[in-house]
């Protein structure tokens, strides 16, 4: 008897031990002064194989000036044009193979805010703000991603309002969800429990 009540208090509390914590990053900014010739491309998380894809208003291009202006931004046919998300334009990430995941944090890099710059992140309903302060900084951005899951809406917008910006990095941390499987062997699991307990407190 003794046997049976470990086994079933051993699967149920097995199975409600959650799992551990996954984190994925996305680094933006990997080849120095170079356009990648589309205006799409996909990124794979440094760890997980997630992917998510950036699409620009205008052809990609990875910007590196060694002066703190480092990440992904936006070729331009225009004289002066410095290679960055400036104003009217933007970079659209479709995170929906993210989105499916039960994400509980969330940062964003944006850089080369300079003073009286600002940029924003948006799913379309809400934003998150940027400014110089900001700088080469991670912003907590999980409430937008929560947003985003609870609206269904796939894709984030990365903008400038005023200046112009560069998009440096994502970082996003997830926690497993139980399988159907590993949910029915707990609820098995208790249900042998309570039988035992109950034929105990017969007795």
């Amino acid at each position: 008897m003794k046997f049976w009540a470990i086994l079933c208090l051993t699967l149920a509390l097995g199975c409600a031990v959650p799992a551990s914590a996954s984190s994925y990053t996305w680094n933006f900014a990997t080849t120095p002064n170079a356009s990648l010739g589309s205006t799409t491309h996909i990124y794979t998380s440094l760890t997980g194989g997630i992917t998510l894809t950036a699409t620009g208003s205008s052809t990609l291009f990875y910007k590196s000036s060694g002066f703190g202006e480092t990440g992904l931004g936006l070729v331009c046919h225009e004289r002066g044009c410095d290679h960055e998300i400036e104003a009217g334009d933007s970079v659209t990430l479709s995170l929906s193979n993210l989105l499916s995941h039960n994400i509980t944090g969330a940062t964003l890099i944006l850089s080369s805010l300079q003073p009286g710059e600002t940029g924003s992140a948006c799913d379309g309903f809400t934003c998150v703000n940027f400014g110089s302060g900001n700088n080469a900084s991670s912003v907590n951005i999980t409430a937008l991603l929560l947003d985003m899951q609870k609206n269904h809406v796939s894709n984030l917008i990365i903008k400038a309002g005023s200046g112009d910006i560069l998009l440096s990095g994502l970082q996003v941390s997830t926690a497993a969800v139980p399988e159907p499987s590993s949910l029915m062997l707990m609820g098995s699991g208790l249900v042998g429990l309570m039988g035992i307990v109950r034929r105990k407190i017969r007795m």
